[in-house]
């Protein structure tokens, strides 16, 4: 499996501008008996044609391995770090701020209009879908983006935060690709693709129908030298 990343703010060895990502389709071939993932750097001016129609692995392990054949509609987005990693104060900051949050919507609630009468059951229920105010909270709407991400700042909602140090020189190795199951989720529409936030299609949620490790993947690469040995982190 190999994937092209399109990030021009990425920084690799002199000369090389463009990062390929390959991983075995086979999720127990790497160290550790997990995913193995090769990073190679290269040169956007040596690279020929594009092979049509794209080659495909013949065998592989899962599925879900391989992602389905879709089209890049790359976003740049801001986000913020991990609630857990905060210093205290912010967090207790942030704890009040979706407090408050909750108390004018509860007051705006109250305040509205008495409710119209429906013909059916189905008819006040979408009324009163529309009607709700969408909650915004850190952790769903500010913090971690989902989906497939290049760069940005790591989930730990599986596991405790734990550190991610370059085994070479023990320099904090920040994520460089994130490969997740979801574009977006359940909690909050704010991450949701700008080409699919008109629409109605499930589908748009998991284009790629990837599901590697426990759902998400990470790569971290070192800060000081690309050639370093990259880690693969799973939540």
């Amino acid at each position: 499996m190999t994937a092209f990343l399109p990030a021009p703010h990425l920084v690799g060895p002199e000369d090389h501008d463009l990062l390929q990502v390959f991983w075995c389709p086979f999720e127990v071939h790497g160290a550790g008996r997990m995913i193995d993932v090769v990073l190679k750097w290269r040169r956007s001016a040596d690279v020929g044609a594009v092979l049509m129609p794209q080659p495909e692995p013949p065998v592989a392990g899962r599925k879900e391995c391989v992602p389905n054949m879709c089209v890049v509609h790359p976003e740049r987005v801001v986000e913020h770090e991990y609630l857990g990693l905060l210093e205290e104060e912010l967090q207790e900051e942030i704890d009040e701020w979706e407090e408050a949050r909750l108390d004018e919507d509860d007051e705006d609630e109250y305040n509205s209009a008495p409710p119209a009468s429906y013909a059916t059951y189905e008819e006040a229920m979408a009324a009163a879908g529309a009607a709700e105010s969408e909650e915004i909270n850190y952790m769903s709407d500010l913090s971690i983006a989902p989906g497939w991400k290049v760069g940005g700042f790591a989930s730990w909602h599986l596991t405790d935060p734990a550190p991610v140090d370059c085994e070479v020189c023990g320099a904090a190795m920040p994520p460089l690709l994130t490969v997740n199951m979801w574009e977006c989720d359940g909690a909050s529409r704010s991450w949701l693709p700008i080409e699919d936030r008109d629409g109605d299609d499930a589908y748009a949620t998991n284009p790629t129908e990837v599901y590697l490790g426990r759902g998400l993947m990470r790569v971290h690469t070192c800060p000081t030298d690309p050639a370093h040995p990259h880690q693969l982190n799973f939540q």
